[in-house]
């Protein structure tokens, strides 16, 4: 059953009561008055409630259910609320794919957020996947700003807008953004003498000095940048500054109130370095995280300061969906649902991806196979990007494509590879799960995504996970022969580990020997409606393994029971 979120309860959590306060902010009497920051991040086009893999309602998460909580704190805290997103929105579920199909129409996604009424948001590594000019399109459609203090043009200006003031209460908030320069690697080729992303904490200082020059009283920062998890790329080798720099960033920049930080797809309610409030909501619009900052000043006309600050999450699950954002992307909607439905192909037989990371499996092979045939290449790797895609028995469709292969921007391409580089490649991907004495219960590495454990096919190998990191890789081979480190592959695979992304440096300097711009997911789609009966057999060729047999079982619900992996749910 589906509940709204009464003025009641907002004014439970925000309003007074030192019971009801976040974590961290004491009730103040007194000449003060209270700031909320509202915030998202990550929402990838999931503007409305709505499963467009399963094609049915989703009371777990959508824009339209955020708003709801949010507009609840507007009509409790008028003229008190600024709403922010710390990025990657343009790109994602099916509606962000049929708005890029359908650019000559207004973006649906920043309709939504404009009837959001969001206050700034920061520009996400995933909003330069479909090029500037289309970025600059939906900028040009935002009734708010999206900025990026650290991202710069080749005659040294901004190539964004840095940040932004406004007024709430009286009080004069600047809110400043930045994003990742991991873009520079995952989109260079599209960012390559148009922009160039820098260091972040060193823009986001000068931008943050200057909206206190100019009066700032309060300063948010939303950057698209992870608390402080470890580069899915190599520094050094890259010489890119740091992927994840939240917790840096409120270490080093004097003189910010809170910083909203995103793009790691993990949840985090409230913490504190010095004096700044960290926090993340959940991706995919499925939380909003309301900072509460009370700020006080010593006699009338004298200046405020913020004395205390604090968060929680509130998730999205349940809550009614807003009438102007579903009213919004209306049509888009009506025409994402219809690309999704449209049979491609049919299937005698159910194919499922919920042990892909664990056993080989026909429906990881299906992709892999495509690619290594289209490329002409001795081996494919790929990752299993979501373990409840599947698909069959009958129609194929396009949300059955969608969902395996989710990113709508990756092109192929092949490399030529060493049996050495192989080998680190293979030994790399297999930190994915843990030391299985270490940790009988929670076998899977929490710290390695799913989209970072790569599958290759061509080559015979067990993945042993009895044996430490870095040595689990047995019975290397192919076409009954040991693999050694002289002998030399070609091998296919995206755009993104090819550049490196994902940490795979054994990659760096590999010739690329296929590139012809081709889009995977089109690939699969072609693949299907080439063959119109899509068979098992003539994909799936067993050549991996996990080991030891009695480890599997055990890996698999470990799996199983991480957030992004969990089966689905209506």
């Amino acid at each position: 059953m589906l509940r709204p979120m009464g003025l009641a309860v907002i004014a439970a959590m925000a309003l007074t009561g030192a019971a009801n306060l976040p974590r961290g902010v004491a009730p103040v009497v007194g000449d003060s008055l209270e700031l909320f920051v509202a915030s998202t991040t990550d929402m990838h086009g999931w503007m409305r409630g709505w499963d467009y893999f399963a094609n049915r309602p989703d009371t777990t998460r959508g824009l339209s259910r955020v708003v709801t909580i949010v507009d609840s704190l507007r009509r409790a805290q008028p003229d008190r609320v600024i709403f922010v997103d710390a990025g990657d929105n343009l790109q994602g579920a099916p509606l962000a794919t049929v708005a890029v199909r359908d650019s000559a129409l207004p973006n649906p996604i920043i309709a939504a957020m404009n009837a959001a009424r969001y206050d700034a948001a920061a520009i996400g590594n995933h909003e330069f996947n479909h090029g500037l000019p289309y970025l600059r399109r939906a900028i040009e459609q935002a009734s708010f700003p999206l900025l990026a203090a650290n991202a710069y043009a080749p005659d040294g200006r901004h190539a964004f807008a840095a940040w932004r003031m406004l007024t709430r209460g009286g009080i004069r908030v600047a809110i400043v953004g930045a994003t990742t320069p991991g873009s520079m690697i995952w989109d260079r080729d599209k960012l390559a003498g148009r922009v160039d992303v820098r260091d972040i904490a060193p823009s986001v200082r000068n931008a943050v000095a200057e909206a206190r020059r100019q009066g700032a009283v309060v300063v948010v920062v939303v950057m698209h940048s992870g608390l402080a998890e470890s580069s899915s790329y190599d520094t050094v080798a890259t010489g890119l500054p740091s992927e994840n720099v939240a917790a840096r960033v409120a270490r080093e920049v004097p003189g910010i109130d809170v910083v909203v930080f995103g793009h790691t797809h993990r949840e985090l309610a409230d913490s504190v370095i010095g004096s700044t409030l960290l926090t993340q909501p959940r991706n995919w619009a499925a939380s909003v995280s309301i900072a509460r900052l009370v700020l006080t000043r010593p006699s009338p006309g004298g200046p405020w300061t913020v004395v205390s600050r604090g968060a929680r999450i509130v998730h999205a699950r349940g809550h009614t969906e807003d009438s102007a954002i579903v009213a919004v992307t209306q049509s888009a909607h009506e025409r994402t649902v219809a690309y999704v439905t449209a049979p491609l192909g049919a299937t005698p037989l159910a194919w499922r991806a919920d042990s892909a990371r664990v056993m080989d499996t026909p429906i990881a092979d299906f992709v892999l196979e495509v690619e290594r045939r289209t490329a002409g290449a001795d081996l494919a790797s790929g990752a299993v990007f979501s373990l409840n895609a599947d698909f069959g028995p009958g129609a194929i469709t396009m949300a059955d494509i969608a969902e395996l292969y989710p990113y709508d921007n990756n092109v192929l391409r092949a490399v030529r590879i060493s049996g050495r580089q192989l080998r680190d490649y293979l030994e790399f991907s297999a930190r994915y799960f843990r030391a299985a004495d270490q940790h009988p219960d929670d076998m899977i590495d929490p710290s390695v995504p799913g989209f970072n454990f790569d599958i290759v096919q061509g080559v015979d190998y067990t993945i042993d996970i009895s044996r430490p990191i870095g040595s689990r890789i047995t019975n290397l081979s192919r076409g009954g022969r040991p693999v050694v480190d002289t002998d030399t592959f070609t091998m296919a695979l995206n755009d993104y580990r090819q550049s490196g992304g994902g940490g795979y440096a054994m990659l760096r300097g590999a010739p690329v020997v296929y590139d012809q711009q081709q889009v995977i997911r089109q690939l699969l789609v072609d693949e299907v409606r080439r063959k119109g009966i899509l068979r098992p057999e003539d994909y799936f060729k067993p050549n991996w393994r996990l080991a030891p047999d009695s480890l599997v079982g055990p890996t698999y619900r470990s799996m199983r029971r991480l957030p992004f992996d969990r089966p689905r749910t209506p």
